[in-house]
């Protein structure tokens, strides 16, 4: 017996198993180009709308003070949730921090976090409403939005701003050692001077630390007596 079928035989299995499994073959068929036309439609309709965000955003950034209101509540409309809708109400809040309208600027930071996908963008927003809150004398609640701050290029920032607000309730040794933290966490090459001078002004006086108004006091009193010490001098002179 030959160990190929022939052609009639061939012909014969083909028309049975089509019979059997030539629907779902067809079901089959119909769904996966359903699904890649699908795709294609989903992924160019993506990019359209992330290039027509993206100009969105660029009107906006050139706008006046005027236009730019109606502009940004429109990006915020056809784009919400979007990168660019973050960014527009960063700039909000900016602009209310700028005016003192810190519960407004609040209101847009929490928003911004909210719908952010970034988490870059998320814990700028998070630091950002860390200055804020403090500004509104909520020192805990900004010291727990510090605390969700976990990427490592905002470690060091986060830290320092940490220690401002440690330093604006009067807790110099907390205020030293988050400065210290933030100086520790710069990256290779990376200097700020400010933060320096932020740690050496917080540093330990005699084992103790010192509020930093009782150090300025000091240093007032210092130049008073060195003033009235060099007086002295002048008027023995003078005698």
């Amino acid at each position: 017996m030959s160990d190929y079928l022939s052609d009639e035989e061939q012909a014969a299995r083909l028309r049975s198993w089509w019979v059997a499994n030539g629907l779902n073959v067809l079901v089959v068929g119909v769904v996966a180009l359903g699904g890649f036309l699908g795709y294609r439609y989903y992924d160019d309709s993506a990019q359209q709308s992330a290039e027509a965000s993206t100009a969105a955003l660029a009107d906006y950034q050139e706008a006046g003070a005027a236009e730019r209101k109606a502009l940004g509540d429109k990006l915020a409309e056809d784009f919400a949730g979007t990168t660019q809708h973050a960014l527009v109400l960063l700039r909000r809040a900016a602009l209310a921090a700028e005016e003192a309208r810190l519960s407004d600027a609040e209101q847009a930071l929490e928003a911004a976090i909210e719908i952010a996908d970034d988490a870059l963008l998320a814990d700028l927003a998070r630091i950002r409403l860390a200055r804020v809150l403090q500004g509104l004398n909520r020192s805990d609640d900004a010291l727990a939005s510090l605390a969700r701050v976990k990427n490592l290029g905002y470690r060091s920032w986060a830290l320092e701003v940490r220690g401002d607000i440690h330093m604006a309730t009067n807790n110099v040794a907390e205020a030293h050692e988050a400065y210290s933290a933030a100086l520790d966490a710069l990256a290779a090459g990376e200097e700020r001077p400010m933060l320096k001078a932020k740690l050496d002004t917080t540093a330990p006086s005699d084992g103790e630390y010192v509020p930093l108004q009782d150090t300025l006091d000091d240093a007032l009193r210092k130049a008073e007596r060195a003033l009235s010490e060099d007086a002295a001098e002048d008027t023995d002179l003078n005698k």
